[in-house]
């Protein structure tokens, strides 16, 4: 089997196939490529689990958001509500912090009461 590579990623070829503009023919996939294809799946991952962790604690902030809004929120449900959206403010800040993608550096989850 043979290649036709880019500088990020590459297709199997058969010897004779055209290659498209900017790829390269090998026999054999080079280590940096593989390195930089492992190294997209980790950060893939780790973005995902980013997303999803932003995406609860905005289901969590929004109910107390919408209270705070109205002037109907409870001084524990403030409390609440200030540790959840700094939860969120520090889960944005994660791909910043040294070792963003391999070893993230989650900030705990915000102990309350009645924390669902």
């Amino acid at each position: 089997m043979s290649y036709a590579i880019t500088d990020t990623g590459w297709r199997s070829i058969l010897k004779g196939w055209a290659l498209n503009d900017g790829e390269s023919y090998v026999d054999e996939l080079p280590e940096w490529l593989l390195v930089n294809a492992e190294r997209q799946i980790i950060e893939s991952t780790a973005r995902i689990t980013l997303d999803s962790l932003i995406e609860a604690a905005g289901d969590v902030i929004q109910p107390l958001q919408d209270d705070y809004d109205v002037g109907d929120i409870t001084e524990e449900n403030i409390m609440k509500w200030k540790c959840w959206k700094r939860y969120r403010s520090a889960l944005s800040k994660t791909p910043e912090r040294p070792g963003w993608p391999f070893t993230p550096d989650w900030p705990p989850l915000p102990y309350t009461l009645n924390t669902p």
